[in-house]
């Protein structure tokens, strides 16, 4: 093999190596150009949460999961009820929720979820509504930032007309006359709870409200291994919401519910009989009763009935 061959492979292996060089520029140069062309990778969005959420009774369960398709879930495969569920909010910017009673509209401030219940086999409307939320800002926080805050909520809903509603067995009592004699299951939402008593409250606390032919429930709940007044507790709020139609309903048996109407005069006759028993004894004791107390007249009568005629000793 002479020299002549050994420099022409040499030079031969040199334009290769330059080719191939210029080839991978020429590539590299490409791809970069390419990169840049190419837009960019869409990063998949969230679900765009609602600031505020409207809900009313007797509203079909399908045209509010319509109005609020990213955050209502239908659930209608279970046996005689369809349940729609809201949940899973952005917990940096929880909605509010305005719930429609009559003509009034209550908010609820800091809601963390929804829950609304359809019967199947009546007309499919809402007939319950259950709402948890936030205290505040949620997390730990001491027990009387928990309390002002509270009783500021009740007392909006009470200058909305929301009042007192006492079961028809129960005596009408008021202040510290019904923390003493119910506890908290049934406080006066009129009355504003010292952080003493706050304190010495067992179990969840309740509100029983009603207005315009609506029963809506507000309870507290706070972590029990946490009741140390001179440490921070944590808290959590729900409101059960109902029309009136449906609470008188459960009055009577499933299969009488429909004409409940005509079974209504006894059943109250012998509730208002247990109430006037106990305010009896708490007369004796020398306990006010708040006397000028009404319970709320019976809803509106679907076509095809009617209320039935209250007696005087019902009225």
């Amino acid at each position: 093999m002479g020299p002549s061959f050994l420099m022409l492979r040499t030079n031969m292996s040199k334009t290769a190596l330059i080719t191939l060089a210029a080839l991978l520029a020429i590539i590299g140069v490409i791809a970069v150009i390419t990169s840049r062309a190419e837009p960019p990778r869409q990063v998949q969005a969230k679900p765009a949460y609602p600031a505020h959420i409207e809900l009313a009774m007797y509203q079909r369960g399908d045209d509010w999961q319509k109005k609020y398709p990213t955050v209502v879930a239908a659930e209608t495969q279970n046996f005689g009820l369809n349940f729609y569920k809201a949940m899973n909010f952005d917990p940096n910017a929880l909605p509010s929720v305005t719930i429609n009673a009559g003509e009034t509209k209550t908010v609820i401030p800091k809601v963390l979820s929804i829950s609304a219940t359809e019967e199947k086999n009546r007309s499919p409307e809402i007939i319950s509504i259950f709402i948890t939320a936030r205290v505040k800002n949620g997390g730990a926080m001491s027990h009387d930032e928990a309390r002002l805050y509270i009783l500021d909520l009740i007392e909006k809903f009470t200058a909305l007309g929301w009042k007192t509603a006492f079961s028809f067995n129960k005596p009408r009592l008021s202040g510290i006359h019904a923390l003493n004699y119910y506890g908290a299951d049934d406080l006066d939402p009129n009355y504003k709870l010292s952080f003493a008593e706050w304190m010495q409250l067992d179990g969840s606390l309740n509100w029983e409200l009603y207005l315009n032919h609506t029963y809506m429930r507000v309870t507290v709940d706070r972590d029990q291994d946490h009741l140390d007044p001179n440490k921070p507790g944590a808290y959590i709020m729900s409101f059960t919401i109902e029309p009136h139609e449906e609470v008188q309903r459960m009055y009577v048996d499933e299969k009488e519910r429909d004409h409940w109407r005509q079974l209504w005069i006894p059943i109250a006759r012998k509730l208002r009989s247990e109430r006037n028993i106990k305010e009896a004894t708490l007369k004796a004791q020398g306990i006010p009763i708040v006397s000028d107390y009404k319970d709320p007249e019976l809803p509106p009568a679907p076509p095809g009935q009617q209320n039935p005629v209250i007696p005087k000793d019902l009225q």
